[in-house]
C-alpha cells in the first residue's frame, strides 16, 4: 500500500464531498473463475489451464461424486456449439455459443444465425450421434454456480465456481429442485451430493440431498449469490481462469466431501493383553516326526501321467509342514471369549 500512496498524501478536496462514483475501475475485469469440469465419469477441478482430477482420499481410483452448495442457477439454457463436434475433455472454447439461449453471444468465432430458436445446428437431426440417432448439433447446458459444501469460500480457488450441467441430466436438475421445494428447502439452502448415474455409460447426473446449511453457511451462501463473481459465472461465454498453485488441488478436492468419521482406539492394557493372546495362540506347535516320502515333480495340469501309488508331490509334503493342529474357527472362538472377559469383566 506505501508503494501507491506515499505518505502525508493529504485529505481529499472538500468538492468532491458527496460526489458518488458512477464508473467502476474493475467493471469487466475479473481475475477468473474455476470450472468443475468431468471427462467421462471423472470429476476434474479447472482453474488457470490446469486441470486437476478430483481422486478418493483413500487413493482407490478417481470419486464418483461431489458434494457441493448450488448458489445459483442460470435462468437460461445455454448452447454450444463446435464445427468439428466436441471433443470430450476438451478445453477449446467453442465455434458458437450463447449464454442465454435466445441469440448467439458476440464472442463467437463462427456465429451460426442470428438467432438460437431458427439456427440450422440447434434443430433436431442436425446431429446424428455414433448409435445412429438423431441428435442436435448444439448442445444445451445450464450454468450453475456451486461451491464445496466443506468449504463454502474457496478461497484457495478463487470463489465460486461454474459446473454445466448436461442436457441429459436437465430434468433430473428440475426434478431434484422441485421436489426439495416440496419439502420446504431452497436449492441454496442445502448441500447437495452430484454423483454419476452407474446404469448409464454416459456422465448423466444424479442429485441428492445431504443436509440443511448452518446459519453461518447460509450467511455465506446470501452474499456470494448477489456477489459479481456469481453473476458473471452465470452470464459469461469464455471462461478464462487465473493460475492456481497444483499443490492446492488435494486441500480442495477434500472440501467436496465431508471429512471421514475417525476410529475410537481401545485402552493401551486392553489392546496389550489382547496382543499376548494373540502371539500365544499363533505360536508354532512342534510337529511329530514323519517318515520322508519319495517326492516327485509337479505333472502337468493338461492331462499328465498321475503320480505313483504310495508317492506324495511337493504340493502334498508343504501342506502337512505348514498345516497347524488348531482349526481357524477354534482361535476366532478363543479370542472372542477371550476379549469379552477383558472388556466386560
Amino acid at each position: 500500500m506505501n508503494a501507491l500512496v506515499p505518505q502525508n498524501f493529504g485529505p481529499v478536496s472538500t468538492r468532491f464531498q458527496g460526489v458518488a462514483v458512477t464508473d467502476d475501475l474493475s467493471a469487466g475485469v475479473q481475475a477468473g473463475f474455476g470450472i468443475m469440469g468431468y471427462k467421462g465419469k471423472v470429476w476434474s477441478l479447472r482453474k488457470g489451464g490446469q486441470e486437476t482430477p478430483l481422486m478418493r482420499p483413500d487413493g482407490d481410483g478417481p470419486r464418483n461424486s461431489i458434494e457441493v452448495v448450488i448458489l445459483k442457477a442460470s435462468a437460461h439454457v445455454s448452447k454450444i456449439w463446435y464445427e468439428n463436434g466436441y471433443v470430450e475433455g476438451s478445453t477449446a472454447a467453442p465455434d458458437c455459443f450463447s449464454s442465454n439461449g435466445v441469440t448467439p453471444d458476440p464472442a463467437s468465432k463462427k456465429r451460426q444465425h442470428n438467432a438460437c430458436a431458427t439456427c440450422p445446428m440447434n434443430q433436431w437431426g442436425s446431429r446424428i450421434t455414433p448409435a445412429g440417432k438423431q441428435g442436435k448439433a448444439c448442445s444445451d447446458s445450464k450454468r450453475l454456480a456451486i461451491a464445496p459444501a466443506e468449504d463454502i469460500k474457496n478461497e484457495a480457488f478463487g470463489g465460486p465456481l461454474l459446473l454445466r450441467v448436461p442436457a441429459a441430466s436437465l430434468r433430473d436438475l428440475a426434478a431434484y429442485g422441485e421436489k426439495m421445494s416440496a419439502l420446504g428447502y431452497q436449492y441454496f439452502a442445502i448441500a447437495t451430493r452430484i454423483a454419476f448415474d452407474p446404469g448409464e455409460a454416459y456422465p448423466k447426473f444424479v442429485f441428492g440431498a445431504i443436509r440443511p446449511l448452518t446459519d453461518a453457511e447460509a450467511d455465506l451462501v446470501l452474499e456470494m449469490r448477489d456477489s459479481r463473481q456469481v453473476t458473471t459465472i452465470l452470464a459469461e461465454g469464455s471462461e478464462m481462469a487465473a493460475p492456481a498453485p497444483v499443490q492446492q488441488a488435494a486441500a480442495t478436492a477434500s472440501a467436496f466431501e465431508r471429512p471421514p468419521i475417525q476410529p475410537v482406539a481401545a485402552p493401551a492394557n486392553v489392546q496389550q493383553q489382547v496382543q499376548k493372546f494373540v502371539q500365544k495362540a499363533t505360536q508354532p506347535q512342534p510337529l511329530a516326526q514323519q517318515q520322508p516320502q519319495p517326492v516327485v515333480a509337479p505333472q502337468p495340469a493338461f492331462g499328465g501321467a498321475e503320480p505313483k501309488p504310495g508317492v506324495q508331490t511337493v504340493q502334498q509334503v508343504q501342506s502337512q509342514v505348514t498345516a497347524t493342529p488348531e482349526a481357524g474357527s477354534d482361535f476366532e472362538a478363543n479370542l472372542d471369549a477371550e476379549l469379552d472377559k477383558l472388556l466386560l469383566g
